[in-house]
């Protein structure tokens, strides 16, 4: 063939490719706009969140979540530590063919911040499709039917009682330190947080089953410092722990995440879901979590209610209970720095601004609905 053939077919060729280059990070741009009509509908269309989380986000979490469990490492962890080292391979990359290129510097700037926007882009669709959606959800107690009403002083000095007398029973079954503080068999603990929460579709059908366990976060010492005891990563579909905690608080921090990745998302529901998980699992280390961590936020709000009621209620806590609560406390005190003060203020601005308007309070809202809980489930009184 002549060279002009050849070359005719060569221009061709780039020109597809370069048609094909735009249009993909054309379309990858226009998840943007896609991502604020979901989160719309999602925020006024009654139901839209509701069908979305149990039609869609259902399945594709569950097949994802499972994929990313073959991996014994946390994929989160570690796209978080890469990507800055990517980002600046990239940046380099790109001034490089700036500076090399003369005749085309324009072209190849215009490239490398076509990538970033359109990958932005993506990456806030997917967090929308894969996590925002979900925060517009009805919330669980009006699923099961959880009557959530004003409760008196008595009443919540009632259910202190309660989770302190269990959380102490439990507590006299378990394993301890030299120090005296209570020790996790870790690795079975995984596998036990999965079938926890897995366990509660038997009870709640509209709780999915079939997800995989919990990952241990290596640089959970980090999480401390950030004031984070867990995190759900979307991009991943997985449940990511700290596990440099104390470990009494770690099994309910894994059922609070694995709550997380079924698409419960606010925290106050979050909290319930993993108590609920604890309690009924069977497994003292659950149970003891569950009870303890529920009695540190119902205690709360009595010692904020009535002081003189909750230096009654201390009598129920066995020694050994605080003991573990003496480690919780004087761990957490050597993060009390100004970049967990930060970190809190970034949490409470993120919650804040998905539809949860106590913010980090949140967490602490799960009170009530243990209340209502043990009164209608657990005495059957009316409250």
């Amino acid at each position: 063939m002549p060279d002009n053939v050849y070359k005719n077919i060569f221009q061709k060729i780039r020109k597809m490719t370069s048609v094909c280059f735009y249009s993909i990070w054309f379309w990858m741009i226009m998840l943007l706009p896609m991502s604020f009509i979901l989160i719309l509908c999602a925020g006024h269309i009654p139901g839209f969140a509701d069908f979305y989380c149990n039609y869609i986000y259902r399945y594709i979490s569950i097949f994802w979540n499972n994929i990313s469990g073959l991996i014994p490492l946390s994929l989160a962890e570690v796209l978080i530590v890469a990507l800055p080292f990517m980002a600046v391979i990239y940046f380099v990359l790109v001034i490089v063919r700036t500076v090399r290129r003369k005749d085309s510097r324009k072209k190849i700037l215009f490239r490398g911040v076509l990538r970033v926007v359109s990958i932005c882009c993506a990456v806030f669709f997917l967090f929308i499709t894969n996590c925002g959606i979900n925060y517009h959800c009805i919330n669980f107690a009006e699923k099961i039917g959880l009557e959530v009403k004003k409760t008196s002083t008595d009443q919540l000095y009632e259910v202190c009682v309660y989770l302190a007398e269990n959380a102490s029973e439990c507590r006299s079954r378990l394993k301890e330190d030299s120090n005296g503080h209570m020790i996790l068999d870790r690795q079975p603990a995984y596998k036990t947080a999965a079938s926890a929460v897995n366990g509660l579709h038997k009870k709640y059908s509209f709780v999915p089953e079939g997800y995989s366990v919990p990952k241990p976060v290596i640089l959970s010492i980090g999480m401390s410092y950030l004031n984070i005891t867990g995190i759900y990563f979307p991009f991943t579909f997985e449940a990511n722990v700290n596990v440099d905690v104390p470990d009494f608080t770690i099994p309910f921090s894994m059922c609070h995440e694995l709550a997380h990745v079924r698409g419960f998302m606010s925290e106050h529901d979050a909290n319930f879901i993993s108590y609920l998980s604890c309690i009924y699992s069977g497994n003292d280390e659950f149970m003891y979590s569950g009870y303890v961590s529920a009695m540190l936020y119902a205690s709360n709000a009595l010692y904020n209610t009535d002081k003189e009621k909750f230096s009654d209620f201390l009598e129920y806590i066995s020694d050994d209970v605080l003991d573990d609560l003496d480690e919780y406390s004087e761990y957490w005190s050597k993060f009390e720095t100004p970049v967990a003060e930060a970190a809190a203020s970034l949490n409470d601005n993120y919650l804040k601004s998905n539809s949860q308007s106590s913010g980090i309070k949140s967490y602490g809202e799960m009170t009530d609905l243990v209340i209502a809980h043990y009164f209608q489930e657990i005495t059957n009184k009316i409250l």
